[in-house]
């Protein structure tokens, strides 16, 4: 079959979301396509789904396998595929009508390996719950729009431009094969190591910030909402980054873009995790690395950023909190009352303003105008540590008469 992309989607145990994802993909305003979807041993309704699918369109092709993962899955989708171009959709998200037609026009203009857009976070009924975030699934401040680039371009931060998905990317399909990329063997996380390495081997980037993907995210019953017992995959995915990086002789040259990647996952990770959790993953982790745990000791949760110690750092200035990560949200949640210095969270993320987050209301930037706080503490997450320069250039051109107190995480910056 010549065809323009082939669409790769994972399946299993989905019936309550399948029909909108085909759909959305049927509906679009591009239709040179086909799909392919694997089932990886689904225990619903879900085959039954693709095989009525299939009897309608001959577009679709079915490949069952035993359980193995969405990353084996992708990868026997892979194989079968004869499009020009992969795109990767997951079966219980959506795409915009025009997303195929978007990402095909922008990897042809730019010869593009490697083309990315924007997304939107919606819950389980599909209400937007994150629109317009500064950093997922695309670092704005950092990524040039509409301009080809590559990591001779971003040494060290290569790999904290794009959240590592795989379903908001469209690639050349001979650039995939020339690189010999494929997801690693692991059932959670597999797409660290593959999309890291991917963004690491094209030549070609070319990014733009079209939110034309609807992400389900924590969806009851998916692998991603039960995350935190899976945080030592995140350390294996980034271990197997590690392997490809030195088989390819990219090391030492980019390892310090390695070390900011390695760090960045672990404290991703381990912010979901609870107490217990927390312990059984750093058991986990020093045995998994018994030689060099210690390097990325910087990156091991701060457990003394409590409400007491946040309530010590503002002290009597009247404040707002610059960034509602899921760290500072479980410190909050402790806390047993309202701190009256605390005047709100600001959040870039459109879709947040005006609602509560644990005893304070969410505030769009411009109301610091408004509310005119004495200092502002920034409290993203230290994952996500690309992004403070840029928002510290941003807030002292905004808000020059309001104070930028130091980062609640300040000292886990120094590694």
């Amino acid at each position: 079959m010549d065809v323009k992309i082939s669409i790769v989607i994972p399946v299993y145990n989905v019936e309550k979301y399948l029909r909108e994802c085909l759909d959305s993909i049927l509906n679009q305003t591009f239709q040179d396509f086909e799909i392919i979807c694997v089932d990886d041993g689904s225990t619903d309704k879900s085959l039954e789904i693709l095989q009525e699918y299939k009897k309608k369109d001959d577009r679709f092709v079915i490949l069952q396998q035993r359980h193995s993962g969405a990353g084996s899955a992708r990868n026997n989708g892979i194989r079968l595929a004869e499009g020009k171009y992969i795109q990767f959709l997951d079966s219980d998200d959506y795409f915009e009508p025009n997303l195929l037609e978007e990402m095909y026009n922008h990897a042809e203009k730019f010869d593009a390996d490697l083309t990315v857009c924007s997304s939107r976070k919606v819950d389980d009924e599909g209400n937007i719950t994150e629109t317009g975030s500064p950093n997922f699934p695309i670092n704005i401040d950092k990524v040039p729009m509409e301009k080809v680039f590559n990591r001779e371009d971003f040494k060290d931060d290569i790999f904290s431009l794009f959240t590592p998905v795989v379903w908001n990317k469209l690639i050349k399909k001979s650039f995939l094969k020339e690189n010999h990329l494929e997801f690693p063997p692991l059932t959670i996380y597999e797409d660290i190591a593959f999309m890291h390495s991917l963004v690491f081997c094209a030549n070609k980037i070319v990014a733009f910030n079209k939110e034309l993907v609807n992400y389900r995210f924590n969806r009851p019953g998916s692998l991603v909402s039960t995350r935190s017992q899976h945080t030592i995959d995140a350390v294996k995915s980034c271990m197997y980054l590690g392997e490809f990086l030195k088989s390819r002789g990219f090391l030492p040259e980019y390892e310090n873009a390695y070390r900011k990647v390695f760090i960045n996952h672990i404290r991703a990770e381990i912010s979901y995790c609870n107490d217990d959790e927390y312990k059984n993953f750093l058991q986990e982790f020093k045995t998994l690395l018994p030689d060099d745990w210690q390097k990325y000791q910087s990156a091991l949760r701060k457990d003394y950023i409590t409400p007491e110690y946040l309530k010590k750092f503002i002290g009597d200035k009247k404040v707002m909190l610059w960034g509602g990560s899921l760290f500072i949200r479980q410190v909050l949640e402790r806390e047993t009352e309202k701190n009256p210095n605390i005047l709100g969270i600001i959040d870039r993320n459109a879709a947040s303003a005006g609602k509560q987050f644990c005893n304070y209301t969410i505030y769009p930037p411009e109301a610091i105008n408004e509310i005119k706080p004495d200092g502002v503490i920034l409290t993203v997450l230290s994952n996500n540590e690309s992004i403070y320069e840029s928002l510290k250039k941003e807030f002292r051109e905004k808000y020059p008469n309001v104070e930028l107190l130091p980062n609640i995480f300040e000292e886990e910056l120094k590694f």
